[in-house]
């Protein structure tokens, strides 16, 4: 037999080469760490039964039954004996081809896959997965088919092929749905939810963990029911559901106090310092991050030491400690970018913006403030290219399933046409009746069908002259008015190119056509938003905001329009007041209405922004002292039917899709919108939101 590969063990290999993967790789094969004891007692009893076996008079290695135990004792050798488990498998692989065992053979071969994804390579793990699902006998097997499908799932994770990952999670689902297996109900629905949080869609990850937990009960495992409540409290954190969060947070300690678990403890302290944090109680949040920080020593996941060290930084911020603040937050830092996790770097980023603000150092402050909102847009245009990815996978995965469901019925109806023809010489009579009973039932079924289908066309062809309608308005608005800014430049750009006096044209209009193309950068960002706001199905994250600091940096960011208008800024926004909203809709609603207050506002200008309680709301207003509009203008506005726009009183250029953008944003996060106006004596744009969250 020829000599084994020397494998590498699972947990060394992939801590070395590629850190980003460990948080959802615990996730994926907790039920490995909880076994790993048990493992050698498993191994030990398929080495005896092995034994038994071998010395019975009839002993054969042809029997299935050789070859089961032999697949059983390599999958159990799959963390602590992988070069045994090598040996094993392909000698069961040796045996079942011979003896054309199919189920034995795709065990090995499962069982083959589960070591290369441990030990490397990847490539050759999803290699082996694809022969395997080519078998047309594995649907046969179902715990064999969950299992390759499951770790083709985790392969693909491996390969940062988030879709692919999802497409075989939700296969593996839906065979253990099929087959009402408990155990992977509950391991694909937490393999889920996991890959959910790890892409920080905490509701989609909700509602994964949500049908998880009714499995966990029927398991009777409490290790596996604290895993779940302590991933529940962290999402519903995220979520501002406080209350639900310190409940699961509770239950979770009360299970782990009975099974300890070092690991589950450091992540359920860290939760709970998240929880701290998020009611401003900055000395529990301290207490609770160092305990997980001090747990946290000596295991390799660096995810969860830059979330850790991050915790602990906010928490000394909280207390003025800002000298340790700064610190821990530049170690945490360094730790999300070299793991690649951008959230996490822009979370730092704006906390170190804030800590530097707070030392008045205003160089270093608007620095981070500048990577800070750099990160914020290469993180929102990598979330919609990846929701979309993932949308596109589940629309896949559905049609796959309404495609086999139409075979299937294919089939069945083939089947009943074949029993129809059999019984047909002794009961014709009664068949001709049952036919007419049949064709009868089948139109009523047909007629309702095409009714349900004429309603669904309807419905899509007003969906789609809507879609169509959307895309004209965005093609007029790109084409007339980011069309100016663009030939300019290229003009501009040949003449330098081209005539001596180039260069002094193009000193001369730089200024003008750098302010153009801002201009520019901004509506493109208004056309992304709105785009985003017209999708079906687009979610927004509500979360309590602080005012007076948004709108600060929002002003900071129109310091130099300020500055060269001369305008002053009247800041009346009170420090206490807060609202529960989608924190990036409520930047680019302020960013649209400070930047029409500054374009319309003439040079010495003031605009004034203040808040005040009213009822439930917070009403934020911001007033100039611009060229107003008059009664028709307004009514323009916001309309979807017509363009309306104005230059500014510095001939500065708009496309008008800016206000309805505000409009639909703060009606997505429950609030109004008025605007008050008289031509030559200003405009006053008030917005309500909600203090509070319903």
């Amino acid at each position: 037999m020829k000599q084994p590969t020397k494998f590498i063990p699972l947990f060394i290999m992939h801590s070395k080469s590629n850190y980003k993967h460990n948080f959802i790789l615990f996730a994926f094969v907790c039920f490995s760490f909880f076994t790993a004891i048990a493992q050698k007692d498993s191994i030990q009893f398929y080495h005896q039964k092995i034994s038994q076996l071998i010395n019975s008079p009839d002993f054969t290695e042809n029997s299935a039954q050789y070859i089961d135990k032999l697949n059983q004792l390599s999958y159990y050798q799959r963390l602590i004996e992988q070069d045994s488990m090598l040996i094993n498998s392909e000698r069961a692989l040796e045996l079942s081809r011979k003896n054309n065992y199919v189920h034995g053979e795709l065990e090995a071969l499962a069982n083959l896959a589960t070591l290369y994804l441990y030990a490397g390579p990847t490539d050759k793990s999803i290699e082996l997965c694809l022969k395997v699902i080519e078998n047309t006998e594995l649907s046969n097997f179902p715990k064999t088919e969950m299992k390759i499908y499951n770790i083709l799932g985790q392969g693909y994770y491996f390969k940062n092929d988030y879709p692919s990952t999802y497409t075989q999670f939700l296969h593996t689902l839906a065979i253990a749905e099929k087959n009402s297996d408990q155990f992977h109900l509950f391991r694909m629905n937490m393999n889920l939810g996991t890959i959910f949080s790890r892409l920080e869609d905490y509701e989609e990850a909700l509602k994964y963990y949500a049908a998880t937990f009714k499995y966990v009960k029927k398991l009777n495992d409490p290790t596996k029911e604290a895993m779940l409540l302590s991933n529940m409290a962290y999402l519903n954190i995220n979520l501002g559901n406080l209350q639900q969060a310190k409940i699961e947070l509770d239950e979770t300690f009360a299970l782990l106090e009975k099974n300890k678990h070092i690991t589950w403890l450091s992540w359920t302290y860290s939760t709970l310092g998240s929880y701290y944090l998020k009611l401003n109680d900055f000395k529990n949040a301290l207490i609770n991050y160092q305990k997980s920080f001090d747990l946290h020593d000596g295991i390799n996941d660096v995810k969860a030491k830059a979330n850790i060290k991050y915790g602990l930084g906010k928490s000394y911020f909280g207390l003025n400690n800002l000298v340790k603040a700064e610190k821990l937050i530049n170690d945490s830092a360094k730790l999300y970018e070299s793991s690649d996790h951008d959230a996490g770097l822009e979370d730092a980023y704006r906390t170190l913006y804030e800590i530097n603000k707070s030392q008045n150092d205003e160089a270093e402050s608007l620095k981070y403030l500048e990577l800070t909102e750099k990160l914020s847009n290469d993180n929102f245009k990598k979330e919609n290219r990846r929701n979309l990815m993932m949308l596109n996978a589940k629309l896949n995965f559905e049609k796959e399933k309404e495609d086999l469901k139409a075979q299937n019925e294919l089939a069945l109806n083939k089947q009943r046409k074949y029993v129809k023809w059999s019984l047909a010489g002794l009961f014709t009579l009664m068949v001709i009746v049952f036919l007419i009973l049949s064709a009868t039932k089948r139109e009523k079924i047909l007629n309702k069908k095409l009714a349900n289908q004429a309603g669904i066309l309807n419905k899509n062809q007003k969906s789609l002259t809507q879609i169509n309608a959307n895309q004209d308005r965005l093609f007029s608005i790109v084409g007339h008015d980011l069309r100016g800014p663009i030939n300019s430049l290229n003009d501009i750009l040949r003449l330098y190119l081209e005539d001596p006096e180039g260069k002094v044209y193009f000193e001369k209009f730089a200024p003008q056509l750098k302010e153009d193309l801002e201009q520019v950068q901004f509506t493109m960002d208004n056309l992304l938003h709105w785009g985003k706001t017209q999708m079906q199905g687009s979610t927004i994250n509500i979360r309590s905001i602080s005012v007076k600091h948004e709108l600060d940096t929002i002003l900071q960011l129109y310091r130099n329009e300020i500055k060269k208008k001369s305008i002053v800024i009247n800041n009346q926004v009170a420090t206490n007041h807060n609202v529960f909203a989608d924190q990036q809709q409520f930047n680019i609603i302020f960013r649209n209405l400070i930047n029409n207050a500054i374009k319309f506002t003439p040079n010495e200008g003031l605009i004034t922004i203040s808040t005040e309680i009213k009822d439930k709301n917070l009403v934020i207003q911001v007033t100039d002292t611009g060229v107003g509009m008059t009664e028709a203008d307004i009514q323009k506005l916001f309309s979807n039917t017509e363009n309306f726009s104005k230059y500014g009183t510095n001939l500065e250029k708009g496309t008008g899709l800016g206000l309805r953008l505000v409009k639909a944003m703060v009606i997505k996060n429950d609030g109004e919108i008025i605007v008050k106006s008289q031509p030559n004596q200003g405009s006053q744009f008030i917005v309500e939101l909600p203090v509070d969250k319903a």
